[in-house]
């Protein structure tokens, strides 16, 4: 459940007017993506219940907790929480909590930290990013066991080497979604984005569909997109390339759904309480 944190992190995206349940009966309209808000809420926590085939087996919380200052820079300050709950433990006894410090005029992150807990061990995860220099100085402590869900992962190492030199504008996992979610975009295109994780360097393409009404199961009946991150990182992380999310085409673009595919069967999170 690692990377159902971390992506959860990969973990971003869109909505209109009507971010709550509509009756479309007898309605044609065309659904527009909106331009986004130019500023994060700061206010925003976004709850999501995680179904792994088909079983409950964590909750996923999303929170923006503020602006800090990340060596002279304004930053948003984003965290991402994965709790396993009773039936999960039985098996894996994980949790992940992210932090992302994301520039608030570039968008693009000053720090990403990670502190994971595997049974007993510990581990922390510090990245600082130099955009300007475009160094990112990625220091890691405590226990290096891992969790690996990809059987694909050490071939795909081997052919992507560790680096510290990374493109002006390179995004960590969370905050690529925040970034994503803040950029203007249109159905039926595809987006690059350069995601830094694991000291290297990984280029995604998101694609974005068309708009549609999409029902949310016990929330109701929604205008969303489809966007699909897809990248040589998801068969690193998930063994597959089977990834999507579900965003609202409002100027909040918000999350309501996560689906991937993983070498150890499907995974979904879906949105608990939607934000006002």
């Amino acid at each position: 459940m690692k990377n159902i944190g971390s992506l959860c992190v990969i973990l971003f995206f869109s909505l209109n007017p009507l971010l709550y349940a509509q009756n479309f009966t007898g309605k044609k309209q065309v659904i527009a993506i909106c331009a986004p808000q130019e500023a994060l809420d700061t206010k925003e926590a976004l709850q999501y219940s995680v179904e792994w085939l088909g079983i409950p087996v964590a909750k996923i919380i999303l929170k923006t907790e503020g602006i800090e200052y990340i060596k002279g820079y304004p930053c948003y300050h984003v965290t991402a929480v994965a709790i396993p709950n009773r039936f999960l433990k039985r098996f894996y006894d994980i949790e992940y909590k992210v932090h992302t410090y994301i520039d608030t005029r570039f968008f693009f992150p000053r720090r990403f930290e990670k502190s994971r807990r595997i049974n007993n061990e510990f581990n922390e995860v510090i990245i600082d990013f130099d955009q300007e220099k475009n160094r990112a100085a990625f220091l890691s402590k405590g226990s290096n066991i891992t969790f690996k869900i990809s059987p694909l992962r050490t071939t795909i190492e081997a052919s992507n080497p560790v680096t510290a030199v990374i493109p002006y504008g390179a995004q960590d996992l969370l905050s690529s979604f925040y970034y994503f979610r803040h950029i203007d975009i249109k159905e039926n295109q595809s987006y690059p984005i350069n995601i830094y994780y694991n000291q290297r360097n990984w280029p995604m393409n998101m694609k974005v569909g068309e708009p549609f009404r999409r029902e949310i199961r016990k929330k109701g009946t929604f205008y969303v997109v489809k966007v699909s991150p897809d990248a040589e990182l998801n068969d690193y992380i998930l063994g597959k390339r089977g990834f999507s999310v579900y965003l609202t085409t409002d100027s909040r673009r918000i999350p309501l759904e996560f689906k991937l595919e993983t070498a150890l069967g499907p995974i979904s999170a879906r949105i608990q309480d939607l934000p006002q």
